[in-house]
């Protein structure tokens, strides 16, 4: 090996090989510390946008549980509504039945008492007639009665024919 002469001089020729591999390893360890650094802050923001994530994931959760609520209870309300309106319908149902059968009651009871006047209208009639007609008169007026109704029933007579024609058709 050789030695150059002057012996720290050697170490001389070196100095700016060496001044600029230590400026490299500064520079080196700069950009280390600055990648650190910057991962750290990276880091620290990742972790902040996580919570801001977590926190807008709970606040729609909460808004959409909000507006859930809200909407079964309109729903609530309006079934409530509903069946609070179908009460009503079947209470006025039940109130038009009532008045209805009233009404039927009353007519039924209004048919009664024509037919008793209706009967004791005939009944006077017959009276009347039975006081005014002489029993030779009722016994012609039955007669003339039995013999229409004989032409009538006949098989000669038409279903159709008016009682002119019965009579023509009889005679």
């Amino acid at each position: 090996m050789a030695t150059v002469p002057g012996g720290a001089g050697g170490l001389a020729l070196f100095n700016d090989a060496h001044s600029f591999l230590h400026g490299v390893s500064d520079e080196v360890e700069a950009v280390k510390q600055l990648i650190a650094t910057e991962d750290e802050k990276r880091r620290v923001e990742i972790e902040e946008l996580r919570k801001d994530q977590e926190q807008e994931r709970f606040e729609r959760r909460d808004s959409l549980n909000k507006l859930r609520y809200e909407f079964e209870s309109f729903v609530r309300r309006k079934i409530d509504k509903v069946i609070e309106e179908i009460g009503e319908m079947k209470k006025s149902a039940r109130r038009d039945d009532n008045t209805q059968q009233q009404q039927i009651n009353t007519l039924i009871a209004d048919f009664d008492r024509i037919k008793d006047n209706l009967f004791n209208v005939q009944s006077s009639w017959g009276k009347l007639v039975s006081n005014c007609v002489t029993p030779q008169q009722q016994e012609r007026y039955l007669a003339t009665q039995q013999e229409e109704q004989n032409k009538i029933d006949s098989p000669k007579a038409s279903p159709r024919a008016t009682p002119r024609a019965r009579s023509y058709l009889s005679g």
